[in-house]
């Protein structure tokens, strides 16, 4: 078992894994109307990246069970939206796709849903996550 402490340490690695996540979702749509030179968009064909991405979010949501404080924290325009779950089945949706088709078109429905979620859901990444590694790699 793992001790209430120790996960409350991992809460901000938890935020960042939902954070990149959300990102992703939100950012489909906009890559699908010549949004491809947004930061992160070649995650969403890369299968490997999106699968660990999953297996973080089941994970952050087995370590919520036990503690609530590691739990991420967002906004939502919807009262009892549970994110996670969501996160997670999009996210899937998403990775379906990328592992399994050579051309990455995605239905209108998650497109859809992608969207949704980014109109019910707010987040707050900070500059660091988008523009950090951009100035590690132009350097």
């Amino acid at each position: 078992m793992v001790e209430v402490t120790t996960l409350q340490s991992m809460q901000p690695l938890i935020q960042w894994v939902a954070d990149l996540a959300l990102y992703l979702v939100t950012l489909l749509p906009a890559t699908l109307h010549g949004g491809s030179m947004f930061a992160g968009a070649a995650l969403l064909r890369n299968s490997r990246v999106l699968a660990t991405v999953r297996e973080l979010l089941v994970v952050a949501r087995i370590w919520g069970l036990i503690s609530n404080e590691c739990l991420p924290t967002f906004l939502s325009t919807v009262s009892g939206y549970d994110v996670l779950p969501q996160l997670f089945r999009l996210i899937t949706r998403i990775w379906l796709v990328s592992r399994e088709s050579t051309n990455h078109e995605f239905e209108e429905s998650i497109v859809d849903e992608c969207y949704s979620m980014s109109a019910q859901v707010s987040q707050y990444l900070s500059l660091y996550y988008v523009c950090i590694p951009r100035i590690l790699l132009s350097s």
